[in-house]
């Protein structure tokens, strides 16, 4: 029979196979876009959780789930990344960058619920207030200095299915757009509102590939967005016909006005996700940077002062976060992994520390980022729903329980065993371990508000 180590090597390929969990927070299941990569990293989690059921339990952590999975227990003697196992875990966010992490309320005076988006400044926070689950409402601007909320701008309903999707913040204008996936019909709206606050603006609409968005962003007179077949358009504040950007075949947006020659979600798509960026282009200036990624590094995402990659991984097992200057210097082994690579407000990038973390490049500091339960167990945590890499993280700020509940073994999971390879005990069971998160409020990292030191 196959080791745990093969039996996950073979599950993670199969991981695309495998239904999104459902919502349990919600009761839902997870459907729109903007969660294809969550959707990803749970098919990853439920792997790693049949590969455990060979020693007779499986173990999955849920809950009220936010907007991101934490670490995925592996199946490997000797390797554990679970937070409720790995001794070591780093200092909570509110001890490391105390200016950076205040208290927000979980919903609005009206009881819309809030679902953080990204920081407008230190001490602004621009959130979602949805009246039902993906039922967004309005954007506000929570102050965490005064505590205290204003209304943006409203979000226009777009009937039976329709969703509104990432939010990007510009110098001018916040954006977004919005899609109805479940019809069968590529169809997307563009939005902006006042950056200071106002009405909605319709920007337009397109259809076909131009509505399956990649990532978008605005300026003070245009929207613009990348198709996940590449390429960046705009379309004018005012009105008029989309048009592609001069240059940039090949290219996705990033975050305005930089373009790379990746894709922003590369979702499922294993060769995508390892690909390496080799370039960063200024939309406005036309400058280029090419990128060369070290030997063995995978997975290589830039922004304009740092990269981060993937190096020393394995089939089946992943590979520790290495990072360095676009230019190719200063390169460094990083103290854990990441199941997304991407840059946060320059130089920070998520790491699996013990518990989810944020690692600061400059500095090298390490920061918690989730609830943990008093017996050391939990670890949930959102970030913000942004286009570009959000600049805000967040977790439960009250008491924070675990339930556990046991069920015989699912004859599916038999089956999926059984097709990688490995047999399960008789006795096997699948064990749920729920999140629950008491209270109504939230601490948010901001990291607009984090003193840089490098």
């Amino acid at each position: 029979m196959r080791t745990e180590q093969d039996l996950v090597g073979t599950l993670r390929k199969a991981a695309n196979s495998v239904p999104p969990p459902v919502d349990l927070g919600h009761g839902l299941v997870t459907r729109r876009r903007r969660r294809t990569r969550r959707r990803y990293q749970s098919a990853l989690a439920v792997a790693g959780v049949v590969a455990v059921v060979l020693g007779g339990t499986a173990v999955v952590r849920g809950g009220d789930r936010t907007d991101e999975v934490g670490p995925m227990a592996s199946a490997a003697p000797g390797i554990v990344d679970d937070p409720a196992t790995v001794e070591g875990r780093p200092s909570p966010a509110r001890e490391v960058w105390p200016e950076a992490v205040s208290t927000i309320p979980k919903k609005a005076a009206d009881g819309f619920r809030y679902r953080p988006v990204t920081a407008l400044s230190p001490t602004e926070i621009l959130l979602i207030a949805e009246a039902s689950f993906e039922k967004a409402g309005r954007f506000e601007v929570y102050d965490t200095r005064t505590g205290q909320a204003r209304v943006l701008t409203t979000i226009v309903p777009g009937g039976k299915g329709y969703f509104e999707q990432h939010a990007e913040v510009g110098q001018d204008y916040i954006a977004w757009y919005g899609t109805k996936p479940n019809d069968g019909v590529a169809w997307a709206v563009l939005w902006a509102a006042p950056r200071q606050g106002g009405d909605p603006i319709r920007v337009g609409e397109v259809g076909g590939g131009l509505a399956e968005v990649d990532r978008i962003g605005v300026t003070k007179d245009h929207v613009l967005w990348s198709p996940r077949s590449g390429g960046v358009y705009r379309m004018p504040i005012s009105g008029g016909a989309p048009e592609r950007i001069a240059g940039t075949d090949g290219l996705w947006l990033y975050s305005w006005p930089w373009a790379r020659d990746v894709p922003g979600d590369a979702g499922p798509d294993e060769e995508q996700r390892n690909r390496n960026q080799s370039l960063l282009v200024n939309l406005e200036t036309g400058a280029r940077r090419s990128i060369t990624a070290p030997s063995g590094v995978t997975g290589l995402r830039c922004a304009t002062e740092w990269c981060v990659g993937t190096s020393g991984g394995s089939e089946g097992s992943d590979g520790q976060v290495f990072a360095m200057r676009p230019d190719g210097t200063e390169g460094k082994q990083l103290p854990g992994r990441a199941h997304m690579l991407e840059i946060h407000g320059g130089h920070f990038v998520q790491l699996s520390e013990g518990r989810p973390a944020l690692y600061d490049l400059n500095t090298g500091k390490v920061a918690g980022i989730s609830a943990i339960t008093k017996d050391g167990a939990g670890g949930s945590y959102g970030s913000g729903v942004s286009s570009s890499p959000t600049l805000v993280f967040y977790w439960n700020a009250g008491e924070t329980k675990t339930k556990r509940t046991c069920v015989p073994m699912r004859e599916e999971d038999r089956k999926l065993m059984a097709s990688a390879g490995a047999t399960p005990s008789p006795g096997a069971t699948t064990c749920m371990t729920e999140t629950i998160e008491l209270g109504d409020k939230n601490e948010i990292l901001n990291l607009a508000a984090v003193q840089d030191a490098g």
